[in-house]
């Protein structure tokens, strides 16, 4: 599937969960959520990205309220040596949201984590890692 089939694809299915009146119901599988993350970090990136890093990390609750997170954008363009680069999202909360959509596809212990890394690949392979409190 090409970048542009694939990005018309996601912006059906963002469009759909939106505008749904049950969109509250709908659930999104992992690579979906990946896939919506790196069609964000895609608007503003160079034509010769090769990786997209989206690091969050939030301390866990207090009082039941979860602190404000710490979040990144990054891009490694050219080489994939290069070092990262930060880069300016489609809209700055869009991914933090996003990755919360993880929580509900994982089980109690799971979904408590403190701290995620998704990254993504120019040929569309991923990775997501999870960081918890020690």
């Amino acid at each position: 599937m090409t970048m542009y089939s694939l990005k018309a694809v996601l912006i059906a299915i963002f469009a759909l969960s939106v505008s749904s009146a049950t969109h509250a119901q709908i659930r999104f599988t992992n690579e979906e959520v990946v896939s919506l993350i790196g069609k964000c970090m895609a608007e503003n990136a160079p034509d010769n990205w090769q990786t997209f890093i989206f690091k969050l990390e939030q301390g866990p609750p207090v009082a039941g309220k979860r602190p404000a997170p710490v979040v990144e954008h990054k891009v490694i363009v050219g080489a994939a040596g290069n070092p990262p680069q930060d880069l300016k999202p489609c809209r700055p909360d869009y991914a933090p949201k996003a990755v919360n959509t993880f929580r509900e596809n994982q089980d109690e212990k799971a979904k408590r984590w403190t701290g995620i890394v998704v990254t993504i690949q120019r040929d569309a392979s991923f990775s997501v890692t999870f960081n918890y409190q020690k």
